[in-house]
């Protein structure tokens, strides 16, 4: 791959992102955003709640929970603060206010091999869906188009020679290719994970993947394919997609 100047592959680095709050270290975000954690004894039944004051921002935990259960709950409510903010037609100062680079300097999630431009990052994730997951990674055919309302991207189970399953991703190549490179990673994300037997599929086993961005909730494929993306030289945006209700079609898809 080639690689860019910062300017050209990531000219955000300001922007926290959703999938952010999942993999950083909790000391960390709540720096960034400027919220203090204090540790308080709640009614019974309450382990966690935000609150504002004169000096700014807090999240009030339970006293004496394990750090796990402690570090979960604050990592919620920083969800709630953060697309707050992104909707808000104020965002919080703290928003674009820090470099993405300094806080994952040295962590697994960088880059492996700098920052890239899309088609690079779709170039290498193609590949990892080739090798090692053992799949194919195809753009849809003309033939295939026009799409079913609101599908991005399919996932399917295929055979290889021996009769082994191999896993089938196609992507629209109309998508903008910021949109499709997160695209292919959550795709990944699913066939890494074994999600391809979620409930949505259809009688073929065939999943669709919306095009419709949601930010990052917590762990799961949505969150391993923002990290994938970024570990190829892409810092990703929202990269949360909905599984779509097998469309009702007289004949198949080209892709079957």
């Amino acid at each position: 791959m080639s690689g860019l100047t910062d300017a050209e592959c990531c000219p955000d680095w300001g922007a926290l992102r959703a999938h952010d709050l999942w993999v950083l270290p909790v000391e960390v975000l709540t720096e960034v955003m400027e919220i203090g954690v204090v540790e308080l004894e709640l009614p019974k039944g309450s382990s966690a709640f935000p609150y504002r004051r004169s000096d700014g921002r807090r999240i009030g935990v339970q006293r004496g929970l394990p750090p796990c259960e402690r570090n979960r709950q604050v990592r919620d409510l920083l969800f709630s603060y953060l697309t707050e903010a992104v909707d808000s037609e104020r965002p919080a100062s703290w928003l674009r206010a820090t470099d993405i680079r300094a806080l994952y300097a040295g962590s697994q999630w960088g880059p492996m091999d700098g920052w890239h431009g899309d088609e690079a990052v779709i170039d290498s994730l193609r590949s990892f869906i080739g090798e090692p997951l053992g799949g194919v990674a195809e753009e849809f055919p003309e033939e295939a188009y026009p799409l079913p309302e609101g599908v991005g991207a399919v996932i399917a189970l295929g055979y290889d020679e021996a009769g082994r399953h191999r896993p089938l991703v196609w992507v629209d190549s109309r998508l903008p290719s910021g949109l499709r490179a997160d695209l292919w990673g959550f795709c990944a994300a699913m066939i890494a994970e074994g999600s391809t037997a979620e409930r949505r599929a259809d009688a073929e086993g065939v999943l669709y993947v919306g095009k419709r961005r949601r930010p990052v909730r917590g762990p799961g494929p949505a969150l391993l394919g923002a990290l994938t993306v970024q570990r190829f030289g892409r810092r990703p945006r929202d990269c949360d997609f909905p599984l779509l209700d097998p469309p009702e079609r007289e004949v198949e898809s080209a892709p079957m």
